[in-house]
């Protein structure tokens, strides 16, 4: 009787010690859904098959589901702009000027719609990757470009990238693997929007206004080349209305001499002075957005 009760003894001490070492593996019907990123995961436990059921009204699914799983579409787009393209430093000829960075006086919140914020550290890096300033960007339903699907406010680099609030990621989206029209706009030059629908996928697309004036809907009436091989988007619209007009230039003539992060600093060296009207307003005055 005594060795019988010493082998269940030593028996249940055995599944004891198991159960410790596989203490996670919880053998139950729950579930749950996760989602990371652009990542959904409808899932249960401890069911290995997976049996549907049906009265005709109701469907009841038990096991594994792996109902959705959508990887976040991704894009990396190039943008330069007149204002902070014009006089660029010397030896930096293919970069634009990030004087606003310099100057203290870019935002950590964004200027548009969804005010996204950013740490002010963002704008200690220096060089190509330095931030300019605060852009926008849209994704557009292909088969009508006014219907917007997505939106962010982002950031534009030096070199012209543009990346998310973090200052170095790439742009990512949640939505499916589409054809997609992009706009991007800038609080005080004219919005672009591409000529034709992009591919986007879980694979990082490069969407690279600056390279042509055929890039965007309207061609040379929707970029400016600045004789270096570079197109980019029009300054002038101090009003945020998709013109350049002379109510524009009147209004940032009452504004001369003043400082800062303002739309009426057309050529965005921080300053409001003639050289935005001159330089930038003139040139493209009766230019518009072209979608």
């Amino acid at each position: 009787m005594k060795k019988i009760f010493l082998t269940i003894l030593g028996a249940c001490t055995f599944f004891s010690t198991q159960a410790q070492s596989i203490e996670r593996q919880v053998i139950s019907s729950g579930g749950n859904t996760i989602t990371n990123g652009g990542v959904t995961l409808d899932y249960t436990i401890g069911e290995l098959a997976v049996t549907t059921i049906t009265n005709g009204t109701t469907t009841l699914t038990q096991g594994f589901q792996q109902a959705t799983l959508q990887l976040a579409i991704k894009i990396n787009p190039v943008v330069f702009l007149q204002g902070a393209a014009i006089n660029p430093n010397t030896g930096e000829e293919t970069l634009m000027r990030d004087d606003l960075r310099v100057a203290a006086t870019i935002p950590t919140t964004s200027p548009y719609a969804d005010v996204a914020t950013t740490l002010a550290t963002v704008f200690d890096v220096t060089g190509a990757d330095a931030i300019v300033d605060w852009v926008w960007i849209e994704l557009r339903d292909k088969n009508d470009a006014n219907t917007v699907l997505a939106s962010t406010s982002a950031l534009l680099q030096r070199d012209g990238d543009i990346v998310t609030a973090d200052g170095t990621s790439g742009l990512e989206f949640e939505l499916p693997e589409d054809n997609y029209y992009v706009m991007v706009s800038h609080r005080n030059h004219l919005a672009i929007l591409t000529a034709n629908t992009v591919a986007l996928s879980s694979t990082v697309a490069t969407l690279d206004f600056s390279a042509s004036n055929t890039v965007a809907q309207g061609g040379a009436n929707a970029v400016v080349d600045l004789g270096t091989g570079v197109f980019a988007m029009l300054g002038g619209d101090f009003d945020e209305n998709g013109q350049v007009q002379n109510s524009d230039i009147n209004a940032v003539v009452l504004l001369l001499g003043g400082s800062g992060y303002s739309l009426a600093d057309m050529d965005m060296n921080s300053q409001i002075q003639n050289t935005d009207i001159n330089n930038v307003m003139n040139s493209n005055l009766g230019k518009g957005e072209q979608f």
